[in-house]
């Protein structure tokens, strides 16, 4: 089961980074998707998120049945020898991961890092994490086999070929606006 909750980020949660251009043109991982800082089109799915986000927590505190794969996408930066979070998409250096595993006390939280960082050296997969709820960029879980939330991935998406859209709407559900 945890290794298809893995492999399920794998498929929808690819990492975001939003750093300076000239770093963001050296790259070629597949695996990330590189976003201007500012982009309209996430600054809306974050804004999308926002909006859900009590109801997701409800959710999570107590899951319905046929609900499961609860995860939040964090914005992580190193620091010293830690990372820092934030939700700030003007900040450079920054890479957007999945957290899985939460474990929730009021509106502190704990989880585990699902992803594997691409530029930020200070944590690491399966790593705890804790946050806040004002920390939380995006989330998602998955009810009867559809992903619900996930808002960051249709920016991505839609920059990329219409039949991983197609492909993505038809397999887990995600509708983009």
């Amino acid at each position: 089961m945890l290794r298809g909750v893995i492999s399920l980020f794998s498929m929808l949660g690819l990492s975001v980074l939003l750093i300076p251009t000239e770093l963001a043109l050296a790259t070629d991982n597949p695996n990330v998707k590189w976003i201007a800082p500012g982009d309209p089109a996430m600054a809306k799915a974050h804004e999308k998120s926002e909006k859900g986000l009590d109801g997701f927590l409800e959710k999570l505190r107590n899951p319905p049945p046929g609900t499961e794969n609860y995860s939040v996408k964090l914005g992580f930066t190193d620091k010293a020898n830690d990372v820092a979070l934030t939700t700030d998409q003007m900040a450079p250096n920054v890479e957007f991961m999945w957290v899985y595993q939460i474990k929730a006390s009021g509106d502190h939280f704990t989880a585990l890092l699902s992803d594997t960082p691409e530029y930020i050296h200070n944590i690491k997969p399966d790593d705890r994490v804790e946050f806040e709820k004002s920390d939380i960029f995006d989330w998602l879980y998955t009810e009867n086999g559809k992903v619900k939330g996930n808002y960051t991935a249709c920016p991505l998406l839609l920059a990329g070929p219409k039949e991983q859209l197609e492909q993505y709407r038809e397999i887990y559900g995600i509708a983009c606006d």
